[in-house]
C-alpha cells in the first residue's frame, strides 16, 4: 500500500468522487456513512503490490508481457495477503475489501482484469475506486513515467486512454474533477 499521506489523499479523492457521483445519480445514491466507509476501504486496493517483485514494481520503462502478467496479479494477491491477517479477515466487511482489491482494474467494456467483468457486474463504488486509481497514477510520477497535469490526466481518462469507465461516471467525472482536484490536492 502507499505511505500515509498518499493513502489519506487517495481516500479523500475516492470520497469526493463518491459524493459527487452519488449526488449526481451517476452511481446509486449512497448515505454519507457508506461513502465514508467505502473511502476507508479504498486504501486496500493495491495491497497486493507487496507480493510483486520490486524489480517489476519499480521498473523504469515498459513491462514485458510476462512482467505485466505478474503485475496484474496484485489484484488477486491482495485478497490472499489480506486473508492471512486474522483480524482483517474476521471483519464483517472483508468481502468488500477483497472486492476492491480484486476488481479495481475491471473496466466497463470487459477489457479489465482479473475476471473480465463488464458494466454493472462491477460494484459502483469499486468502479469509482478504479477511476480514482487511474487518475491518481497519472498525476503522480512513477518509475516509468513523469506526472501529468491534472487536466491532461482528466482528458486521458475521458478519452479512454485508461480503459473504459461507465458513461454516466465519465460525464460526472468531466464535470466535477476540477473541484475534486482542488479539494484534495
Amino acid at each position: 500500500m502507499h505511505n500515509t499521506s498518499h493513502s489519506t489523499q487517495f481516500q479523500a479523492l475516492t470520497k469526493h468522487l463518491l459524493l459527487a457521483f452519488s449526488s449526481a445519480g451517476a452511481i446509486p445514491r449512497m448515505p454519507v456513512q457508506d461513502i465514508d466507509h467505502y473511502s476507508e476501504l479504498a486504501v486496500f486496493h493495491d495491497a497486493g503490490k507487496k507480493a510483486i517483485p520490486p524489480a517489476i514494481l519499480n521498473k523504469p520503462g515498459f513491462l514485458t508481457p510476462e512482467e505485466f502478467s505478474i503485475m496484474k496479479s496484485h489484484t488477486t494477491e491482495g485478497c490472499r495477503l489480506l486473508a492471512e491477517d486474522p483480524a482483517l479477515s474476521a471483519r464483517e466487511d472483508f468481502p468488500l475489501i477483497c472486492d476492491v482489491c480484486r476488481h479495481h482494474h475491471e473496466r466497463w467494456d470487459g477489457g479489465g482484469y482479473p475476471d473480465g467483468l463488464t458494466g454493472c457486474q462491477i460494484a459502483p463504488w469499486v468502479q469509482v475506486v478504479g477511476l480514482a486509481d487511474a487518475f491518481d497514477a497519472l498525476i503522480h510520477p512513477r518509475s516509468y513515467k513523469p506526472a501529468y497535469l491534472w487536466t491532461q490526466a482528466a482528458s486521458m481518462i475521458s478519452d479512454g486512454a485508461c480503459g473504459a469507465f461507465s458513461p454516466d461516471i465519465l460525464i460526472c467525472f468531466r464535470y466535477h474533477i476540477g473541484g475534486v482536484y482542488a479539494a484534495v490536492y
